[in-house]
């Protein structure tokens, strides 16, 4: 069974430059994987990758793979912030975030790539969530008969910390390896759907579905390299 992850999004603080943002973020990777249950990391800018934008626009991602699930590590991470053994900056508070667990829908191990394509959705009310996800997984494989998408994890997803503004109701996460420019990514997804490769059913604007272009802001960290 691959490993579950987990998924924090957010916003940096106003006034925070990027730059600073992703270098307090690259070593609060680093403490984060000090604690037991996370294994590994990376962290990725945010675009939109479509013109159907969420009401509150995240810009950051990390992504978290895990060894267990997250209540027993996401507690002890809570203890160590309590006991002042992490770097909590002064603007830390006005950091907008939103959290999910994500348990693995698909066989391959995650590999945390350099580019991506994000997808979170909700289903519509007509169909029971395990209908979703098996619709969501035929789709998912046309998706990848498009130029540029490689490879799809998918997640079931949980929500932890909540934005009640956005993405609250997301139950499904499709996180693709991708190669080219977004444009072109975009093209092909429209290509394949012309060419019916992919089917966008009727429906489709019943659910809930935003997209994010995935740009890795630093390398990927593990917990036994510390780096």
């Amino acid at each position: 069974m691959p490993a579950p992850v987990h998924f924090v999004l957010s916003i940096p603080p106003a006034g925070v430059a990027d730059d600073d943002y992703a270098s307090w973020y690259d070593r609060h990777l680093l403490e984060i994987l000090e604690t037991p249950g996370f294994v590994a990391a990376r962290r990725y800018w945010l675009g939109p990758a479509s013109t159907e934008r969420p009401p509150v626009e995240f810009r950051h991602a990390a992504l978290y793979i895990m060894d267990r699930p997250s209540e027993e590590p996401l507690a002890e991470l809570g203890r160590r912030i309590q006991a002042g053994t992490l770097t909590i900056p002064d603007w830390f508070p006005a950091i907008r975030f939103a959290s999910f667990d994500g348990r693995p829908l698909e066989d391959e191990e995650l590999d945390l790539p350099d580019h991506a394509y994000l997808v979170l959705s909700h289903a519509p009310r007509r169909f029971t969530t395990d209908e979703f996800y098996g619709w969501y997984y035929a789709h998912a494989r046309e998706n990848l008969t498009s130029d540029g998408f490689d490879t799809v994890w998918r997640y079931a997803l949980t929500p932890v910390t909540v934005d009640p503004e956005a993405l609250g109701s997301a139950t499904h996460a499709a996180f693709y390896e991708v190669h080219g420019e977004l444009p072109a990514l975009r093209r092909a997804l429209e290509e394949s759907a012309r060419a019916r490769r992919v089917d966008i059913p009727d429906w489709m604007p019943e659910g809930e579905f935003v997209s994010w272009e995935c740009v890795a802001g630093a390398p990927a960290r593990s917990a036994r390299a510390g780096s």
